[in-house]
């Protein structure tokens, strides 16, 4: 009977010590359980670049049908274009180069898609498409859109458009981003005045030359200063750079070649209140000019007629500073 129950204890015994070997198997102690249930923290790459707001670049809402036309009309004719999906279809009138005819080719598609138009001028214009079979809008003028564009892009934080090419500015003389061409023109818009007596005034409006830069790129940066001297506000239509010939007779042809301006800054405002004056600053690649020609700024009034044009010589143009 002793040996029966010394058997049984035996047993009991080294069930309870496999039973405690196979528990503290399966159930980890408290420092062991808080360690196996902690959550695994993945390090970013160290090499990855953020996205700052400020080099984001909007992109517009469009509802495109499958029975009807929308055309969108941009500022300078259409290099590119190119559709997220094969659901948009899209034309360029060989007639009308600057217009694009774009609708859906599925009816009804579900999914939000996108396109892109790339423009002669270097502008990147972005749309974010979705199908709507009776959309509000057929014709969209962008070049109507470009203050609605300014005022959004800067109460977003986000890069901000331009008169002329709302993204990046490629052009024969290499690729211009319009942040660093805005982030020049503020530090000129600042700078000590330097030359005088450049410039010219019609009808109590004048605009001067104040300062002329040169950046590592090879861009001339002109400061301008407008004054309005009269009650009347005076609206800009336009300020653009001509090289013409120095000498010439009336009535003669005259060779002119209108430089490309890369950026207006700022934008805003372009309305000139009565006796008061605004610094704009006009930026274009820079280069010497040949005998005989001459570099011709003008202003323009929009629906007005207090137009001021003016001429630098290279004697002028050769007081640039490194900015």
């Amino acid at each position: 009977m002793k040996k029966l129950i010394s058997v049984l204890l035996f047993i009991v015994l080294r069930n309870s010590a496999t039973a405690q070997v196979i528990s503290d198997t399966l159930l980890p102690n408290s420092a062991t359980r808080k360690s196996f249930l902690k959550p695994i923290i993945i390090d970013p790459h160290p090499f990855i670049l953020p996205i700052a707001k400020a080099s984001v670049r909007g992109s517009y809402p469009i509802e495109l049908s499958y029975n009807k036309t929308t055309h969108i009309v941009f500022p300078s004719k259409i290099k590119d274009f190119d559709a997220g999906s094969d659901v948009v279809i899209a034309t360029v009138p060989e007639a009308v180069l600057n217009v694009l005819r774009v609708k859906s080719d599925v009816k009804g598609f579900m999914e939000e898609t996108n396109m892109t138009v790339l423009t002669e001028d270097g502008g990147l214009y972005s749309f974010l498409v979705r199908y709507n079979e009776n959309p509000a809008v057929f014709n969209i003028n962008i070049s109507n859109n470009i203050v609605v564009d300014y005022e959004a892009t800067r109460a977003l934080g986000i890069g901000q458009s331009s008169n002329s090419s709302p993204n990046t500015y490629v052009l024969a003389e290499g690729n211009y981003l319009e942040e660093a061409l805005k982030v020049s023109s503020q530090k000129v818009v600042h700078k000590k005045s330097f030359i005088r007596h450049v410039g010219a005034k019609k009808d109590n409006f004048e605009a001067l030359v104040k300062g002329l830069y040169l950046d590592n790129n090879n861009v001339l940066f002109m400061k301008l200063q407008l004054k309005n001297k009269s009650y009347m506000p005076y609206k800009i239509d336009f300020i653009k750079v001509f090289v013409r010939d120095k000498n010439y007779v009336k009535r003669m042809a005259v060779q002119e070649e209108e430089i490309t301006t890369l950026l207006n800054y700022p934008i805003a405002p372009e309305h000139i209140n009565g006796y008061a004056e605004i610094d704009k600053v006009i930026s274009f690649p820079y280069y010497t000019l040949a005998d005989g020609k001459i570099l011709e700024i003008e202003v323009y009034e929009k629906n007005g007629g207090r137009h001021v044009k003016f001429q630098l010589d290279n004697q002028t143009l050769l007081q640039v500073k490194n900015l």
